[in-house]
């Protein structure tokens, strides 16, 4: 059995955790956050109050926002991020690009599906079904 390796690495959490800061600094009132763990496939949640109200998946970026027309996401994302609705938990993906920081809500578009991903590290599970976000769609949150 091969066991995929873990890309994740320290700067990239680092990273993660700077733009949720970031982004819940930009409520202008209090709201906790929580990394959670790899299996819930999201990076963070919000809390109140200890209740949980959103789901966060934080990705950050080398490039503006304007290079390109969608965002690209995994497929799998959608399809957990839609699954936790069932307990009233909504999902929003989180991007930092290197000029702004920009937000959309996971659970409710009809968005283009395609096979796509990356190939700069030749493993094959890399390409995989897609899901095109609009850049447009997004909501700003601040310059960078």
């Amino acid at each position: 059995m091969t066991f995929r390796p873990k890309y994740e690495t320290f700067e990239d959490l680092s990273k993660e955790t700077i733009a949720i800061k970031k982004f819940i600094s930009s409520f202008g009132e209090p709201v906790d956050f929580a990394k959670l763990p790899i299996q819930y496939k999201m990076d963070f949640c919000l809390i109140d109050n200890k209740t949980i109200k959103t789901f966060v998946e934080v990705k950050c970026r080398t490039n503006e926002k304007i290079a390109f027309s969608t965002y690209i996401i995994s497929m799998s994302k959608v399809v957990v991020a839609r699954s936790y609705s069932d307990f009233g938990v909504n999902c929003i993906l989180l991007v930092q690009w290197t000029d702004q920081m920009g937000w959309v809500d996971l659970s409710s578009k009809e968005w283009d599906a395609k096979i796509g991903g990356r190939k700069d590290r030749g493993d094959w599970q890399d390409i995989e079904p897609v899901v095109h976000i609009p850049i447009s769609e997004f909501n700003t949150v601040g310059e960078a």
